[in-house]
């Protein structure tokens, strides 16, 4: 283990120091869940503390320490067009916004950290054309370049955006799933500010902590999400950079995620009755339950490896059913590897052929030749789809055990 302990803080507030932070769940020390490895890398790979604590002075759930973006974004292997569910997502969200806000061909989207551009496809098909990703990775770039994207490979922040796009000349600003990612934060709503115009909208996708909380998926936690957001937190950050939250709404993907619409002070767009609502659910989401939620992982932490390990001694054979980034957290702070876990099957070419960081679990394509006595389902925020998809090999007698929000066998 190569252990990497000298880190920046993480903070999003002048004046903020560590003993503003209060403790909610220390996951230990863990490698970086997206660093999956090749097979001479096995071993090699670096680990990071991963402490999930509450910030005080800015309400927000939070990392305590960050990987650097270089390490972690400048190219790795998360490709979003992989699953129906997301891409269906992705369609039906920008169906909403361009009827919303009366979008047409002669308006501009642009994507923050649009990955391979499957957010944006969604766009062009609705006949906005004027669509930009930044992306960060080069090699998921290029993606999204291969699809006729105009794709800028760098990071989105306020220096980059103003030497790159003109003041005021986007409507929609896009951020799905990363908006949690960035360790340049402050910046970031700087550069949203400059390329928005008056009457332009900020879209913030991001998975909700009031729905990890409630269903105690501790493994959202790691090294790339930095923020785990509540409806207040987010509004109190951006708010601090003239942008008003107007919108929200909650969608299941991804185990609970909220969509919220934020636009400048001044513009005239009004509050929606489903935001207000949302806003009132939000207020139980405090320190109180931050803190019962940590205790709660702490006290079942050994719960899905005792289960494993019962099954091995049956000798039944267990592998795991995607090889998915929150995966790692899962399997690393519980102890799971790969002598419990034979082997993990995936459909994303980025990863086949290579090994989980931490537990050293052997990733393989998925067939359905080769079946266990049990699928460990690491994807379980698609369970719907994925158990779905599998009916005949459960018909055959493959079980799935689902980890959260507590242990579940599905059996035909």
């Amino acid at each position: 283990m190569t252990l990497k302990n000298k880190h920046p803080i993480f903070s999003l507030g002048e004046g903020i120091t560590t003993s503003d932070y209060e403790p909610i769940l220390n996951l230990g020390i863990q490698p970086w869940a997206n660093n999956i490895l090749n097979k001479d890398e096995v071993g090699k790979e670096p680990w990071y503390p991963l402490e999930l604590v509450f910030c005080n002075k800015s309400e927000l759930l939070q990392l305590t320490y960050f990987v650097p973006k270089e390490v972690m974004f400048l190219e790795h292997t998360y490709v979003s067009g992989t699953t129906k569910a997301l891409t269906q997502h992705f369609y039906d969200l920008a169906k909403e916004n361009v009827k919303q806000f009366n979008l047409t061909n002669s308006n501009t989207v642009l994507d923050i950290g649009g990955n391979d551009g499957t957010q944006l496809e969604q766009y062009k098909k609705l006949g906005i054309d004027k669509v930009i990703n930044v992306e960060s990775a080069k090699n998921i770039s290029a993606l999204s370049k291969d699809k006729d994207i105009e794709t800028l490979n760098m990071f989105f922040n306020e220096d980059n955006v103003k030497e790159h796009i003109a003041k005021g000349t986007v409507d929609l600003v896009n951020a799905s799933g990363v908006f949690f990612h960035l360790e340049e934060l402050n910046s970031v709503i700087k550069g949203i500010n400059f390329i928005l115009n008056d009457e332009g909208v900020f879209v913030a996708q991001f998975m909700y902590a009031g729905s990890m909380i409630d269903n105690g998926n501790f493994d959202t936690i790691y090294h790339e999400h930095l923020c785990y957001y509540t409806i207040n937190s987010i509004e109190k950050l951006l708010n601090r950079y003239n942008l008003r939250l107007f919108d929200a709404v909650y969608k299941d993907i991804h185990s609970g995620t909220i969509i919220a619409k934020f636009c400048k002070q001044d513009s005239t767009h009004t509050i929606t009755d489903r935001c207000k609502d949302l806003i009132e659910k939000d207020k139980k989401y405090d320190l109180k339950a931050f803190k019962k939620f940590g205790n709660n992982i702490k006290d079942k932490k050994d719960n899905l490896k005792n289960k494993l390990k019962e099954l091995k001694y049956k000798n039944k054979k267990i592998y795991a059913y995607g090889a998915p980034i929150k995966g790692n957290t899962l399997l690393n702070y519980m102890g799971i590897d790969s002598t419990l876990i034979d082997k993990a099957v995936e459909v994303n070419e980025l990863r086949i052929g290579k090994y989980l960081p931490g537990s050293h679990i052997p990733i393989v394509r998925e067939t359905t030749e080769d079946l266990p006595d049990y699928y460990l389902l690491l994807t379980h925020n698609f369970k719907d789809e994925i158990i779905s998809k599998n009916k005949d090999i459960i018909d055959k007698g493959v079980k799935f055990i689902i980890p959260f929000p507590e242990i579940e066998i599905i059996s035909k």
